[in-house]
């Protein structure tokens, strides 16, 4: 078993709202604005897509499910494939693009338009690395899809942010303890997939 990881552009995915549960179309009809159904109901077809070619079905044939590990709700945590144990997911997504990925180990994946945040969510170090490039927005965000990347596979709290630590000498990290970090690059966004070090393949 390897790794399905996709990044798109929400246009390219053919999001058939019938493929989603009961629960992901309850949380798809709150949102307000269109561009944002239209960005979760994509990253949702789009993990299906990810899960079913790594087992060798059809999307269709894959549930979604999501459970929060602390308090048990369904509205809201990790997002697992019904009666596939064995497959982690994880989907990310923001107006105009989505990413999912697909693997037999934790994993973890996120998408974001280039922007610059605050540095409260940043070591110093990091800080002051961001402050000394020539595009801060396009810094900051390299090492924040790297954060949420992580933490959706396992490692570190988005609530300790500045404790997790993503830079490997002067540039950002490609591997953070066991796991692997790849950056993807879209036009105006970008993306990285967090995969468990023994889960590793060359493609």
């Amino acid at each position: 078993m390897t790794e399905v990881v996709r990044f798109a552009a929400v246009a390219e995915i053919d999001a058939d709202l019938g493929l989603l549960s009961t629960a992901e179309r309850a949380r798809h009809e709150r949102l307000v604005a269109d561009a944002d159904k239209q960005a979760y109901a994509a990253a949702h077809v789009l993990v299906r897509e990810c899960a079913a070619e790594l087992l060798g079905t059809a999307r269709d044939e894959i549930v979604i499910e999501q459970r929060c590990a602390r308090c048990g709700s369904t509205e809201h945590g990790a997002p697992s494939v019904s009666g596939a144990a064995a497959v982690r997911v994880s989907l990310s997504h923001t107006r105009g693009q989505v990413a999912a990925v697909a693997a037999g180990r934790p994993c973890g994946i996120d998408v974001e338009k280039v922007s610059r945040g605050p540095d409260r969510a940043l070591s110093p170090r990091e800080a002051a690395w961001v402050a000394g490039q020539e595009d801060a927005a396009y810094a900051f965000t390299r090492l924040w899809v790297r954060k949420e990347a992580l933490v959706k596979a396992g490692h570190g709290s988005m609530a300790a942010a500045q404790r997790l630590d993503v830079l490997a000498g002067d540039v950002p990290a490609g591997q953070v303890g066991e796991v692997r970090l790849t950056q993807w690059e879209g036009s105006g966004f970008l993306g990285a997939v967090a995969i468990c070090a023994d889960m590793w393949t060359e493609n």
